[in-house]
């Protein structure tokens, strides 16, 4: 189990060393894959936000009143 962990953190420090050497080379390249991330985040957090509310709305429908 230490093994592991030292290995995710390793991992975790190699990624974030990797990302840093690329954002030096080319930032652009890094701020745009940023705004389409949170273009695509937005798009999905609201496509759940909507189907959730039809399908509590279609429940309440289909559940008899009292």
């Amino acid at each position: 189990m230490i093994k592991s962990l030292g290995i995710m953190i390793g991992g975790i420090f190699v990624g974030a060393v990797g990302v840093e050497i690329i954002r030096r080379k080319c930032p652009d390249a890094l701020d745009k894959l940023y705004t389409k991330t949170n273009e695509i985040t937005s798009g999905v957090k609201e496509a759940f936000k909507k189907g959730y509310e039809n399908a509590v709305q279609s429940q309440k429908a289909v559940e008899p009143s009292a």
